[in-house]
């Protein structure tokens, strides 16, 4: 993909996120796996569900296990059923939906030294904003994007609303 079309694709994605942050959140399952040299994140989504992922700091595989699902690509939107496997690589954010069946999605990372604390896993791998990740944001976390929908949908671009939302929640601490 051009580096104009990814970067359009990238905000496209981001504003999703926007929206979907908005909405209640969908019952997605976590499942951490941790083989010699290797760190497996496994996600359960049910069917019909709307989602964006994290970006990538690395590049890692793709495995869908179960399912059908329409998603962003680095060659743009592409419908993936499973069984299926592709590399991906490092600075990937994706966006997908979800069909008629739940779909098993796992990321498949190079784990050298065989860390298994999934928050030094998630800095390593992530791009984490202050919005966190979502199988580990906390309270406070949930409160700033509640907050800084609110000041989005007033009218506001994305980063000022997301700094006016640490900074309030910093002044209320």
């Amino acid at each position: 993909m051009e580096l104009a079309l990814a970067e359009a694709m990238r905000e496209k994605v981001l504003a999703l996120q926007d929206e979907l942050l908005k909405m209640p959140q969908a019952d997605i399952v976590t499942i951490h796996s941790f083989l010699p040299g290797v760190y497996e994140r496994k996600i359960v989504v049910p069917p019909g569900v709307v989602l964006t992922g994290a970006a990538h700091k690395v590049p890692y595989r793709v495995r869908l296990e179960k399912g059908t699902i329409a998603v962003t690509t680095e060659d743009g939107v592409k419908v993936l059923t499973a069984p299926c496997e592709f590399p991906a690589p490092a600075g990937t954010q994706r966006a997908g939906w979800v069909f008629d069946e739940e779909v098993v999605w796992v990321d498949v990372y190079d784990n050298p030294d065989n860390c298994m604390d999934v928050p030094t896993l998630d800095d390593r791998l992530y791009v984490v904003t202050e919005l966190g990740l979502g199988d580990s944001r906390t309270d406070e976390q949930k409160a700033m994007i509640a907050h800084r929908a609110k000041l989005i949908d007033a009218g506001m671009d994305r980063q000022q609303a997301t700094d006016m939302a640490v900074k309030a929640l910093q002044l209320e601490a």
